[in-house]
């Protein structure tokens, strides 16, 4: 596909988020949904193989089913209220979140890097800004599923070898923390949904030049000053303190209103994915010999990656 092509749809990803932000009522919303979807599905032809268009109908048909949910309970709920209920499972089965995550680790699997980066960060904006229009008793429902989801997260990535699948199942773990943000304050959600992405951009932009499958693939990288920023940035994704990881979530701790169930589960899931990104790391650590630390080098770039990591918790401290 030619670049001028792909600047489209990116415009198209771009206003389809403004549009779903700034809707008053649901059919904005749902038109804003449309357009981000089909936005987005012509990007997945990186390569234009077989895998990604098994990719993009495993993401269309999901997509598709939870816009007609949406639009069909919008319609249905101004004379059944009871029935707003099945706007949250649409928007959930566009989110990827458990239990409604089926499509979500397949696409994953099938992806090329950018747009799978693009599916885990820019494609969750949209359904969660439309969620942030929920009432207080559908905000009860998605709670629930923030606590499933979280633990879900959690225990699907334990057992995982696979790069791919590790950051899927870390970003429906993820997602769960996003939805328990929406339910402190607006800024809250912001820093949270920024903080990710940005954690996500640093290991993608890590990962964009090498093929990567497996753990030690991962830090197969004969340089030590990227392979170093690759584990802050993975154990900063598992929130380990005092990584930025860890800020965001303390952030959503203390301002939730949510109740203390959810607030454990979403506390067991956090540790469970933080064991198996530690469990990654300590391996490699271990694995490391006296010539690759002889080689590394502080250089001015680490450093302020370092930094950035660090400086929030720092401010924190500084403030409080």
């Amino acid at each position: 596909m030619k670049s001028p092509s792909k600047l489209l749809f990116v415009f198209l990803l771009l206003s389809s988020t403004y549009l779903v932000a700034s809707s008053s009522n649901w059919l904005t919303t749902w038109m804003g949904l449309e357009i981000n979807m089909l936005g987005y599905i012509p990007l997945i032809f990186m390569e234009e193989n077989s895998s990604e268009s098994e990719a993009a109908v495993k993401y269309l048909i999901p997509q598709s089913l939870g816009s007609t949910i949406f639009i069909s309970s919008a319609i249905i709920s101004m004379h059944f209220d009871n029935l707003q209920i099945l706007m949250v499972i649409a928007m959930c089965l566009k989110l990827g979140v458990a239990p409604f995550h089926f499509w979500f680790p397949p696409v994953m699997l099938s992806l090329h890097l950018m747009p799978a980066f693009i599916l885990l960060t820019w494609q969750k904006i949209a359904p969660i800004l439309a969620i942030t229009s929920f009432n207080q008793l559908l905000m009860k429902m998605v709670m629930f599923i923030a606590m499933v989801s979280a633990l879900w997260g959690g225990i699907g990535g334990i057992n995982q070898t696979d790069i791919r699948s590790l950051l899927t199942y870390s970003s429906i773990g993820h997602t769960g923390w996003m939805l328990a943000s929406i339910y402190s304050n607006y800024i809250t959600l912001v820093t949270y949904l920024l903080t990710y992405i940005m954690i996500n951009t640093s290991i993608y932009f890590l990962l964009f030049k090498e093929d990567n499958k497996s753990h030690k693939q991962l830090f197969s990288s004969k340089e030590p000053t990227k392979m170093f920023m690759l584990l802050i940035s993975i154990l900063s994704l598992g929130g380990l303190p005092p990584l930025i990881g860890f800020i965001m979530k303390l952030l959503v701790l203390m301002f939730t209103k949510a109740k203390m169930l959810i607030i454990f589960g979403l506390v067991i899931g956090a540790l469970m994915s933080l064991f198996y990104y530690l469990s990654l790391t300590f391996s490699v650590l271990l694995s490391l010999n006296k010539m690759q630390f002889t080689k590394f080098q502080m250089s001015k770039e680490l450093t302020l990656f370092f930094l950035a990591q660090i400086l929030p918790l720092t401010l924190i401290l500084f403030l409080f």
